[in-house]
C-alpha cells in the first residue's frame, strides 16, 4: 500500500483568503476529502490588517458534513459555533500573522467557520488541509 499527502486549498468565497472584519464571522466554502483519505490535520492563518490590539483573535471551528439526515439529496452541516467543533484560537497579538496545525476528523466533506473577537481590526484569514491517502 502506498500512501500519498494531498494539500486541499480552503476557499472562501472561491478566494484562497477572506478578511473578517472585527467582531464578525464567515464560512468557507465546502471542500472534500479523497474517498481513500485515512488522516488529515489543517493549518489556520490569521493575518491582523492593522497594528494588533490585545484581544485580537480567531476563533476557528470545524464543520464537518452530518450526512443527508433527512433524505433532501443535499449534505448538511452545522451553521456555525454553537454546533462546529472548535479547532483553535488564533492570537494576532502574541504573534502576526498566526499560524497553527491541528489534526481533524476526516469526513465526506467540511467547511471551516471564523469568528473574529478583535475590537476594531479587521484579520485576514486562510487555511489548507493536508490529508493522506491510500493507494
Amino acid at each position: 500500500m502506498a500512501v500519498a499527502n494531498n494539500e486541499i486549498q480552503v476557499q472562501w468565497g472561491s478566494a484562497n483568503s477572506v478578511s473578517v472584519s472585527a467582531g464578525g464571522n464567515q464560512t468557507s466554502d465546502v471542500f472534500a476529502f479523497s474517498a481513500t483519505a485515512f488522516d488529515a490535520v489543517v493549518t489556520l492563518k490569521a493575518d491582523n490588517g492593522g497594528t494588533p490590539a490585545s484581544g485580537d483573535t480567531v476563533d476557528f471551528y470545524y464543520l464537518p458534513t452530518a450526512g443527508d439526515p433527512d433524505g433532501a439529496s443535499t449534505d448538511e452541516y452545522p451553521a456555525d459555533d454553537t454546533n462546529g467543533i472548535f479547532l483553535a484560537r488564533l492570537d494576532t497579538y502574541a504573534e502576526d500573522p498566526c499560524v497553527a496545525t491541528l489534526t481533524i476528523p476526516v469526513a465526506k466533506g467540511a467547511k471551516l467557520y471564523a469568528k473574529s473577537n478583535a475590537a476594531s481590526n479587521a484579520i485576514t484569514v486562510s487555511a489548507c488541509i493536508n490529508e493522506k491517502t491510500a493507494s
